[in-house]
């Protein structure tokens, strides 16, 4: 009998690694992707210098009136004179600490959820987050520490969508989670509500429920309440914001297999202790990317409040705009100002949101 002699494993293709091979296997594979490369460089080549030219070696730089803008590049000097009205609004220079103050302290709650020990933690970050938004409002509005008290018509610019924002996602985060459970519930009642909450809030939208918090709510009020229309408007914030993250929470619980319940059961746990110590953290982990994107669609759209008359960044810019000492047509340079401050606070909450995923990563994979 012929003795069985295994065919010899053919070698492996050995790959070319190094720069060159790089632009030839993503960018010169084949001549339709070269010709769209090629394309993309010379348009490069032409725009960048112009673009580059425009917005540095030919700008305006320094400079308080318009006056000062003599060069043909883009007038930076609009965007320092302004840079006060854009950042804190009409808020009174001397209380600006005030701002300023809250802005530490969201940093520091932030940092504190990362860098606390592990053992007090969580309680002392939702204590601390919870606690911002009310801590807040008493620092700006000052009459609770017998400070001046400023109203909030004076509050503007970046950092009132950025307090808005925060408080909102803030305060509806538990809500949406107390939604989600109630769209699951077998209760018909809870469940009924949470449906009819939810799919409203989802469905309006959030111009109309801005209308109707600063127009038509004040209608249902009894002669002589006056409730303060930022107060309204951070309400429907709220609302808004709890009604899309329930839908993310209710991913997130379909998400996590029902093994995990069951286990939770056979150990004695309570019901809330099951859902606040087994099921929370595993929806949190799986929906992230979701809250993620939530969280930045909500802060992109505190921008809608110069609909109702709020004076936040993109409402200052038009009022400057229109000031008649700067008639020389420097909307692109402000837009652009707008544009770069709002692309670089998502894309810190996105780096936020990748090392929070990092930390509850529980498989130590990418």
């Amino acid at each position: 009998m012929k003795e069985f002699q295994p065919i010899a494993a053919r070698p492996a293709p050995i790959k070319t690694v190094g720069f060159t091979a790089w632009l030839r296997d993503n960018l010169f594979s084949t001549i339709p992707n070269a010709v769209v490369t090629l394309s993309v460089i010379a348009l490069l080549a032409y725009y960048l210098p112009l673009i580059f030219d425009w917005a540095f070696w030919s700008a305006n730089f320094t400079g308080t009136t318009e006056d000062a803008c003599v060069k043909e590049g883009a007038c930076w000097v609009f965007i320092n004179a302004w840079s006060y009205q854009f950042f804190y609004g009409t808020y009174p220079v001397e209380e600006v600490w005030r701002i300023n103050l809250t802005l530490v302290l969201l940093v520091m709650v932030i940092a504190a959820s990362f860098t606390l020990p592990k053992s007090i933690r969580l309680k002392a970050s939702i204590t601390s987050w919870l606690l911002l938004p009310v801590v807040g409002i008493a620092i700006l509005d000052g009459r609770l520490l017998g400070l001046e008290v400023v109203s909030t018509d004076l509050w503007g610019g970046f950092t009132l969508n950025v307090f808005m924002a925060a408080a909102s996602i803030i305060v509806a985060f538990p809500f949406s989670f107390l939604w989600a459970l109630g769209r699951r519930s077998e209760m018909p009642f809870i469940r009924s509500v949470s449906v009819i909450f939810i799919e409203f809030f989802r469905g309006v939208p959030v111009l109309s429920l801005f209308f109707m918090g600063s127009v038509m709510l004040p209608l249902f009020f009894a002669e002589g309440t006056n409730v303060d229309k930022l107060i309204r408007v951070w309400l429907v914030l709220i609302f808004f914001m709890s009604g899309y993250m329930a839908e993310v929470f209710r991913g997130g619980f379909q998400a996590v297999p029902s093994g995990q319940y069951e286990a939770a059961d056979s150990i004695g746990l309570s019901y809330w202790q099951k859902i606040l110590l087994i099921i929370l953290p595993q929806v949190i982990k799986v929906s992230m990317p979701n809250i993620l994107a939530t969280f930045v669609m909500l802060f992109k759209n505190t921008t809608f409040l110069l609909i109702i008359g709020i004076p936040e960044v993109v409402q200052t810019l038009q009022t400057a705009l229109s000031n008649s000492y700067w008639l020389g047509g420097h909307a692109l340079e402000g837009y652009l100002f707008v544009f770069l401050v709002f692309w670089g606070s998502c894309f810190s909450m996105s780096v936020l949101a990748r090392r929070i995923e990092r930390q509850m990563n529980t498989d130590k994979r990418d």
